[in-house]
Parts: C-alpha cells; sequence; structure tokens
C-alpha cells in the first residue's frame, strides 16, 4: 500500500510547491522525473517476449513532448498551441491502437499512458492557472486523478468498478476544452477551461459513485 501511495503523493507535493512559488516546472520535473525512473524500472522499452514494446516508446515520446509544454507555450502562438495539445490526445489514442495491433498491451503499459494523460492535464491546468486564464479553481481537473489514486490505494473498494467506455469520451472533451482554453480570447477560454474542470470532476464523481454501487451489490450476493 505504501508503494502505491508514494507517486501520486509525490506529485500531489510537487503540485503544491509549483502552486507556491509559481513556477509549472516543479510540477514538470517532478513528474517526468518519477515516469521515467518507472520506466527504466520496468524496462517497459522490451515486451514480455523480448521484442521491442514500440507502444511503451511511442507513450515514452509523448511524455518528453508534455514535458517540454511551458517551453513551447512561450514560443508558440497560442493557436498553435492548441492545436499541439490535440495533437496530443491523437497521439494518445495512436499508441493505444499500436498496443492492440501488436499484442502490446500490458498492465504497465496501461498505467504509464494513464500517468502521462494525467501529467498532461495538471501541466495545462497549471499553466492556465498562471497566466491568469482561470483562477485556482482549474487545479482540480488534475488534482483530481492523484487524489482518486491515493484515495482507491486507502480504500480499494472506491476503484472497484469495471471501467466504463464513457470515461475515455469524457477524456476527450476535457481535452479539447483545455486546448482551447488557450486560444486568445479570455470569456471563451476561461468557459471552456470550466468546461474541462466540471467534465473531469463529472467523470470521477460518477466512477466512485458506480463503485460504491458495486461494492454494495457484491457485499449483498451470497
Amino acid at each position: 500500500m505504501i508503494r502505491a501511495l508514494v507517486y501520486p503523493v509525490w506529485m500531489l507535493a510537487f503540485v503544491g510547491v509549483a502552486v507556491a512559488r509559481g513556477e509549472v516546472l516543479w510540477c514538470v520535473v517532478a513528474g517526468a522525473f518519477a515516469l521515467g525512473l518507472r520506466f527504466a524500472a520496468a524496462r517497459a522499452w522490451r515486451t514480455e517476449a523480448g521484442g521491442v514494446a514500440l507502444a511503451n516508446l511511442l507513450t515514452l515520446a509523448r511524455l518528453g513532448l508534455v514535458a517540454s509544454l511551458p517551453a513551447l507555450l512561450s514560443s508558440l502562438a497560442r493557436p498553435v498551441f492548441a492545436l499541439l495539445i490535440v495533437a496530443l490526445l491523437v497521439l494518445d489514442g495512436v499508441d493505444g491502437w499500436v498496443a492492440r495491433a501488436r499484442h502490446e498491451e500490458s498492465p504497465f503499459g496501461a498505467l504509464f499512458d494513464m500517468e502521462t494523460d494525467a501529467l498532461t492535464v495538471m501541466i495545462l491546468c497549471l499553466l492556465l492557472f498562471r497566466d491568469g486564464v482561470a483562477g485556482p479553481w482549474v487545479l482540480v481537473a488534475g488534482l483530481w486523478r492523484y487524489a482518486y489514486a491515493a484515495a482507491t490505494t486507502l480504500h480499494p473498494a472506491l476503484g472497484d468498478c469495471p471501467r466504463s467506455p464513457i470515461y475515455r469520451w469524457l477524456f476527450c472533451v476535457l481535452m479539447v476544452s483545455l486546448a482551447g482554453a488557450f486560444l486568445p480570447s479570455p470569456p471563451l477560454a476561461r468557459a471552456l477551461a470550466a468546461l474541462g474542470t466540471l467534465v473531469v470532476s463529472f467523470s470521477f464523481a460518477h466512477s466512485l459513485v458506480r463503485s460504491r454501487a458495486f461494492a454494495a451489490t457484491a457485499a449483498a450476493r451470497p
């Protein structure tokens, strides 16, 4: 249990440091370092059969691009940066497709992909907050994943329900909303950031409710 708590607590701590110091780089370095370390420890560049794990390598490349987002924001026009976020969403789908096509699915690959997604969202939310596009409430969209991971580690029944395809679609809405929040139109940007925060909050709250119902049903079975 303690081992499973390390990463979400680590990320929550460094998000706090990033907010307190007003520097997104603290979260970027902490997330990229921890995920890179886990990738190396798992020797995730290879499949169980000894071949090249192309899907995991694509996710690793996406992680590198995610870590570059703060620098890219300062060097790209806002519409181009928004398109880059959409491209990250497409790449997220590509590495999953590659994993299925090449029969490279693995528990680590799925977790690595999910945590790269979570880091992407957290960095984008921090950037929106830092630049004054949205208030501190936008950080909720990024914090959900780490708080949820910690909660389900302490109380496994909170994450027992089977995953629903609806969550993937809600994640797409979140990413497109965050992309739009970087467009040079303050009212639209704020509205889209709020939409993304509401969508991801609904997603995690819905998952928690489903898990409690699933646990209650399982307990009632003879």
